[in-house]
């Protein structure tokens, strides 16, 4: 009997190594719409834990010691097949001294890998989901390495970017970490068992077009690469993994009800008795109104009613600090662990058919933004939003469509603090497949196929996870342009229970059950007025997309305001759109200009020409003549003759 068992246990240790030794990716993830993500960590609010409530405040990254950004030159290179791709490149010695570099974050097209893609509706590839043709797919490897402070020393590290355009195959000291396709968020790796105590080396292969970009076929540039920051963050056995705060007021909008839940990591399952957990809201001049310390728990709940705080809106973005603590008791030489969030006191509901924010209703006078840079592409930078909002603010722009994506975080942090309404739209749009009204085979279109409901529900809950605590997205949107099958319908129910506090507008719903607001793109005029006089309504009329502003257009901007301005439920919409979609290029004759669709070369592939160039504003941001229509039209104060 002891040798049967002998015998059998090196059975179960071979097979266990055997199983140890294979390899998580096939390498036919990127076709396979079940297939979306392997490893990645569940999705949380945005934020950096700082040593002290100064830098916290602050915010500045480059002052928290659990941060380190490996943003910069990479070692990079770019074939045009998966069949060509360097197989090798995870390993630690792999020769990439033939590489070339490039900048992280950056779109390869804009620095001189592959040809930069304009098309609306048409897909630059064949369409055939989940399939994409192998023969022009570029594959891009990167590669660069890094040191971890010793500092971190027994803690656990995480892996973080903010958005990737391309499946992603990523690798640690040649070990394989994970997988992801989904663009405009973040996703989050824990590579704690992948390091060494120096020289790391860090691997990545994208590919341009996957299974995934079914789900993006949105108007716009098709750009890729590694796009939003990179950086590794350290957290403590114990520490904060996410918070959902609401602010909200009573039935008189007189008081504020705030309402905070916290969650916390204990990665080696330690005594939480041993860490108190410490909540403080500020004022503007810093003057603490609420203070609270609790014993840490992996799940804790505050609770106080703040009497009449000042209220946030887009006209008076009052905000307040909300500074989060987490600190042990028995070792007073560990630094504390502290965040802080921005937070605003505000309602948002429908009544009467009308969307109100604090109780009144509000008129949108909106544009949709795409994330567009004329040399970078789609990466942002503080200075060009700063730009844009800006100019809307001095032309009387109070409301933003963030179409049709998830937008760099920092674009919420700064409508929180000036003031500016948000739709946040999930990154779907299936347009190439068809969308409503229209017809089209549904038979093959993701938005009305099983196997496509998973990752489509992952967009949508990822998005309202990440950004749930801003107080300047008063709407959530659940995509563009992809349809109205079942998971639009189960994502809505979603969005109602997690967070009812926001209603949802979903554009291709119609008339239909899952949209709390009825929002058209470019209704004639004719059904307007008829929405308009039909006082049975029980939904606000707010467009989604009008006035579409391509060259000197935005003309008869009045009628629609005539219009809106008739009837309570008509509540505005997001003009089409903010900004000409031009790339910095030059003639050969030592002339630059805005490039569109084809300049870039490409003849073979499909390409819309110079339809990307259809803002209010000019790529470096000039106004176009039609814009001081919009301004006039969007004016709060109207002067009449008696």
């Amino acid at each position: 009997m002891k040798i049967k068992s002998i015998i059998l246990a090196l059975n179960l240790t071979a097979f266990t190594l055997i199983l140890n030794a294979q390899s998580m990716f096939t390498f036919k993830e990127w076709q396979n719409e079940n297939v979306y993500q392997i490893n990645s960590l569940p999705a949380h609010a945005n934020f950096i834990n700082y040593q002290n409530q100064t830098d916290a405040i602050a915010n500045n990254i480059s002052k928290s010691s659990q941060i380190k950004l490996l943003n910069g030159s990479w070692k990079f290179s770019m074939v045009n097949s998966f069949a060509k791709r360097p197989v090798n490149f995870f390993k630690p010695d792999f020769d990439d001294s033939m590489f070339k570099n490039i900048k992280v974050p950056g779109n390869w097209e804009i620095q001189g890998f592959g040809i930069p893609i304009y098309t609306n509706i048409v897909y630059p590839f064949p369409k055939n989901p989940p399939f994409i043709d192998q023969e022009f797919n570029p594959v891009g490897t990167y590669r660069t390495k890094f040191e971890i402070p010793q500092t971190w020393d027994g803690k656990k590290v995480i892996l973080h970017f903010g958005s990737v355009t391309g499946a992603m195959y990523i690798y640690i000291n040649g070990k394989e970490v994970g997988y992801n396709e989904a663009s405009k968020l973040p996703t989050e790796f824990d590579i704690t068992p992948y390091l060494k105590s120096n020289d790391n080396s860090l691997a990545i292969q994208v590919i341009r077009w996957h299974d995934g970009s079914y789900l993006e076929d949105q108007d716009f540039w098709r750009l890729t690469g590694i796009e939003r920051d990179v950086y590794l963050r350290a957290e403590n056995n114990v520490s904060l993994q996410n918070f959902e705060i609401k602010a909200d007021l009573d039935q008189q909008y007189k008081n504020g009800i705030l309402d905070i839940k916290l969650q916390l990591n204990n990665f080696k399952n330690q005594d939480l008795n041993d860490y108190n957990l410490n909540i403080s809201l500020l004022d503007a001049v810093s003057k603490v109104i609420y203070q609270q310390e609790k014993t840490a728990a992996s799940t804790i709940n505050f609770n106080k009613v703040i009497k009449n705080p000042l209220k946030w809106s887009g006209e008076a973005p009052n905000l307040y600090k909300l500074l989060i603590s987490l600190k042990s008791k028995s070792n007073p030489n560990l630094p504390a662990q502290v965040t802080a969030i921005n937070v605003g006191f505000r309602k948002v509901e429908i009544k009467n058919a009308q969307l109100l924010v604090n109780g009144k209703k509000i008129m949108v006078k909106g544009t949709n933004r795409h994330e567009h840079d004329p040399l970078l592409g789609h990466v942002t930078t503080r200075d060009m939003l700063i730009k844009d909002l800006t100019l809307m603010k001095q032309n009387n722009i109070n409301a933003i469509r963030l179409s049709h994506y998830p937008n760099h975080s920092l674009i919420y942090e700064l409508a929180d603090e000036l003031g500016f309404y948000l739709i946040d739209e999930a990154n779907i749009e299936v347009h190439g497949m068809g969308s409503l009204p229209g017809g089209f085979d549904k038979s093959v279109h993701p938005g009305y196929l099983p196997s496509w409901e998973a990752s489509i529900s992952d967009r949508i809950q990822r998005m309202v996870k990440r950004d749930f605590n801003h107080p300047s997205i008063i709407i959530w949107s659940m995509g563009n342009e992809c349809g109205n099958g079942k998971v639009f319908f189960d994502a809505y129910q979603w969005i109602k229970k997690y967070d009812p506090s926001r209603p949802v507008l979903f554009e291709q719903s119609g008339e239909e059950s899952n949209t709390d607001i009825v929002s058209p793109m470019y209704p004639s005029i004719k059904y307007m007025q008829k929405y308009a006089a039909d006082s049975t309504q029980k939904r606000p009329f707010i467009m989604c997309e009008y006035a579409h502003a391509m060259g000197n257009s935005s003309g008869n901007f009045q009628e629609y305001f005539d219009i809106i301005k008739s009837s309570p439920h008509m509540q505005g919409g997001f003009i089409w759109d903010w900004v000409d979609q031009g790339i910095l290029a030059n003639d050969g004759y030592g002339k630059k200009y805005w490039g569109y669709g084809g300049d870039f070369g490409a003849g073979h592939l499909q390409n819309d020409e110079n339809f990307c160039a259809n803002g209010l504003v000019a790529a470096d941001r000039t106004p176009h003549p039609g814009f001081y229509e919009v301004k006039k039209v969007y004016q709060d104060i109207i002067f009449k003759d008696k």
